[in-house]
């Protein structure tokens, strides 16, 4: 008897220690794992939310162009991803490799990734349809690195601990150290690019390139995998049980149906918020920068505070309120500035943003816990965990509706006018870079040259028969010069050149404003010192030339179509989403535990067999 005690203690000490060696590796793993997030989500918020913006307002396309390119984005990239990334969750899946079943494919595709969004803006001097072709490629090549890394990271993220606490310990931390990293590139990105935006995306894609491959490395040599269980270590996925997996998991197909209509529609506040602003207030970068700070600080907030207010309401009503809040700061950026008394300004446009994203951050939050509990869920029904096959769902979610909302965007854009009309900026941002790095006998040709051409559109209204034959003639002349040619200038844009400024001095702080380009003489340009042209908001006060071709152009339409599609749209789709999940998700609180008691029994069944 005493013999069996001894046994019987010496049984609970080492399962003790156990736990306590596992309970360590989970800490350090849930830090360095979370942490790891911020140069990710710097990337991809650099890709989905900027690139069409960089499309936009830093490259002249046409009409047909444009909307080539994104349909290609949008529906084209999608086509891949549906191929994609369950082929890729089933490839890790089956991983053996020595270094883990997801660290190699989370680093390996981060690197590559990284190096693609560098040349992706880097390589700038591509005019029209070989720029749709290039960046078609590109964009191709960012989806299929991209997607080594995210399902690999997603698919790491339940199979660190299955503890319920812990789980939605590790997985508040994780979205919030994601928030942190798109904050950044948010903030940074106007910042750096609102009048310089060439020069601007060069830098840009540098930084947050190398940022992402160096928080990868950080989680590939700091974060330990647990064991597979003896039924995973030799266990190779087909395509067959790969989509057998996908398809009888009925609650996460429920659960990406529901984020499918979230995510779609908390996109569309942040990707027309610059075209809101640029048409309301001006072409500036730190105004969008403020909206930035105030949505990305609460969202960061709220997600620190979610585990108190999920343990004091629970995720239901968690989710009820959250919806609430958000559809309240959707209506009130709705009504803004149609009359005196409500008027449109950053200040109530950084309140109502706060408590959109309140209501969303925590909602989201809700729902990331509830996928991520949907691998249980295969277990508990399955008895096979499948983390890459099951997680690829949300990656997969979040392309497919970063391909809607990009839809979304571009037959906003299009219908409404404001993308021909953008071209105006994308025309000043384009002239600017080039003329910044030419030297003084160049930029003098420069401006004498577009002098010339300005008189053949005097009086003329955009749009009329009379603007495009003007047009036609200055393309003509522009084809016809050596020098001029090679400035990739579109002739129906010519007159917005014309109110740029004119800089002299090397510190863009100190420099000082000569004259409009239609105005200026280049008689007093001497070759001891250094110009430049400013189109955004001037020093002097004076109004920017951006600002006269784009925000005082605006018409009523557009104004319309951008607010409609950013407030309206988005909380049609956040209550069908809610919806959703009221009506077909089961997984909670409750039923997680009874799921997890029934996985602990077969865990001991296997254990005691062996």
């Amino acid at each position: 008897m005493e013999t069996m005690a001894a046994g019987e203690a010496a049984v609970m000490d080492e399962k003790s220690a156990g736990e306590a060696l596992r309970k360590k590796t989970f800490n350090r793993n849930k830090w360095f794992f979370s942490v790891s997030g911020i140069g990710r989500d710097m990337s991809y918020a650099l890709i989905d939310s900027f690139l069409l913006f960089y499309i936009q307002f830093g490259v002249s396309l046409t009409l047909a162009q444009f909307t080539t390119l994104s349909l290609i984005i949008g529906v084209g990239g999608r086509v891949w991803d549906a191929v994609n990334d369950p082929l890729m969750g089933a490839i890790i899946e089956g991983s053996h490799f020595k270094s883990g079943k997801f660290r190699p494919w989370i680093l390996f595709g981060a690197i590559l990734c990284g190096l693609v969004i560098i040349t992706m803006f880097n390589i700038q001097s591509i005019p029209g349809w070989r720029f749709v072709v290039f960046m078609t490629v590109m964009y191709l090549l960012w989806e299929s690195t991209f997607t080594m890394n995210d399902i690999g990271y997603w698919a790491m993220l339940p199979s660190l601990s299955s503890v319920k606490e812990e789980r939605n310990s590790i997985t508040t931390l994780t979205v919030l150290f994601a928030g942190v990293g798109a904050i950044i590139a948010q903030g940074i990105i106007p910042q750096i690019t609102v009048g310089d935006m060439r020069a601007g995306y060069r830098l840009v894609s540098i930084i947050i390139g190398v940022a992402f491959i160096g928080c990868q490395m950080l989680l590939y040599f700091t974060v330990k995998e647990p064991p597979r269980r003896k039924v995973e270590q030799s266990e190779n996925i087909s395509l067959k049980k790969m989509w057998k997996t996908i398809v009888r998991n009925d609650q996460i197909l429920w659960m990406t149906l529901s984020m499918l209509f979230y995510n779609i529609g908390s996109t569309m506040l942040v990707a027309l918020a610059a075209n809101l602003l640029y048409m309301e207030i001006g072409y500036n970068g730190t105004l969008y920068f403020y909206v930035v700070v105030a949505y990305g600080v609460t969202m960061v907030a709220v997600n620190a505070l979610y585990p108190w207010l999920a343990g004091k309401l629970g995720r239901k009503h968690l989710q009820n309120l959250s919806i609430l809040a958000a559809t309240i700061g959707y209506l009130a950026i709705a009504a803004m500035g149609w009359i005196a008394v409500f008027p449109f300004n950053i200040a109530l446009l950084c309140a109502f943003c706060i408590l959109v994203s309140a209501g969303q951050s925590l909602f989201y939050m809700t729902c990331i816990i509830n996928m991520t509990n949907c691998v249980e869920y295969n277990d508990y029904k399955y008895g096979e965990r499948n983390e890459a096959v099951v997680s690829t769902m949300r990656p997969f979610m979040a392309k497919f509706a970063a391909a809607m909302h990009t839809l979304i965007v571009t037959l906003v854009l299009t219908v409404s006018g404001t993308f021909l009309l953008s071209q105006s900026i994308s025309t000043l941002e384009t002239q600017r870079d080039f003329f910044d790095r030419q030297d003084t006998a160049a930029q003098t040709y420069y401006i004498t040259q577009i002098q010339s051409y300005l008189p053949e559109y005097e009086g003329l209204s955009s749009g009329t028969q009379e603007y495009d034959a003007a047009a036609a003639k200055v393309e003509a002349l522009i084809a016809a010069d050596s020098v001029m040619s090679t400035y990739q200038i579109d002739a129906k844009y010519v007159p917005a050149l014309k109110e740029a400024m004119i800089m002299e001095g090397d510190d863009e702080a100190t420099s000082t404003e000569l004259g409009r380009l239609g105005t200026f003489d280049t008689a007093s340009m001497v070759s001891s010192s250094t110009y430049s042209i400013k189109i955004d908001d001037l020093a002097s006060g004076a109004e920017s030339a951006a600002n006269l071709s784009f925000r005082d152009q605006c018409t009523l339409t557009m104004r319309v179509w951008v607010r409609m599609a950013m407030t309206i749209l988005p909380i049609i789709l956040l209550l069908l989403s809610l919806y959703t999940q009221r009506k077909k998700f089961f997984i909670d609180e409750d039923f997680y535990d009874q799921m997890m008691t029934e996985i602990d029994n077969r865990k001991e069944e296997e254990s005691s067999l062996a």
